[in-house]
């Protein structure tokens, strides 16, 4: 069964008080497609939250591992850090595909506030790791937030089975930093993304 994922929620008109809906539609004959629809207004906030000054990205062996952390002031020292493991597939069509215009929106900021770069990291191992599949982002002025969720395989696997058109945004945690940062954020996931389009994960036409 091919799921499509559509970014904006109106797209499958969503009625549920709940943020996630799921339609099975058939395309063709003896062919269904499910379409997975998202409104994060209607999901939980994260109860963690993490504060970050600084950030990586690097591959992992199933996805990517991206690497939030708080360096202790005035140094290149991190004190603490998180990894959010996120696979390939919804780093293409959810984080990326869906942030076009909050890319171009965020770089105006931080043009303004401009990072200075951090290097030699010293690194640390006071570090939790978690795993999402889908980010909201968002910014006001010099402050942004980036809200992990996860949408379980198993939720679903099941909904078609037992006639559940509703299944729950699971939140994660909730990174906290600086518009200047997010967009710094961005600009590393750029290499990978171009790796991953050379690799095939995502056709054009899947979006």
């Amino acid at each position: 069964m091919k799921k499509h994922f559509h970014a904006p929620p109106k797209a499958i008109e969503v009625s549920s008080q709940r943020p996630v809906v799921l339609r099975t539609v058939e395309a063709e004959p003896g062919k269904a497609v499910m379409e997975v629809g998202i409104e994060y207004s209607k999901a939980q906030v994260p109860e963690r939250s993490y504060y970050a000054d600084y950030c990586e990205i690097e591959r992992g062996r199933t996805g990517l591992s991206f690497f939030f952390g708080k360096l202790v002031p005035g140094t290149s020292k991190l004190r603490t850090k998180i990894e959010i493991a996120f696979p390939d597939e919804m780093v293409l069509k959810q984080l990326w595909y869906s942030s076009r215009n909050f890319h171009d929106t965020v770089r105006k900021t931080a043009e303004l506030f401009n990072l200075e770069p951090v290097e030699q990291v010293e690194d640390t191992d006071k570090v939790q790791t978690f795993r999402a599949n889908n980010v909201l982002m968002a910014a006001w002025g010099e402050e942004a937030v980036m809200d992990f969720y996860y949408l379980c395989p198993r939720d679903v696997h099941q909904a078609p089975k037992v006639a559940r058109t509703e299944v729950d945004l699971e939140p994660i945690v909730r990174v906290v930093l600086s518009t200047a940062l997010i967009f710094e954020f961005l600009e590393k996931c750029r290499p990978h993304i171009e790796r991953l389009k050379s690799a095939g994960v995502l056709q054009p036409q899947e979006i």
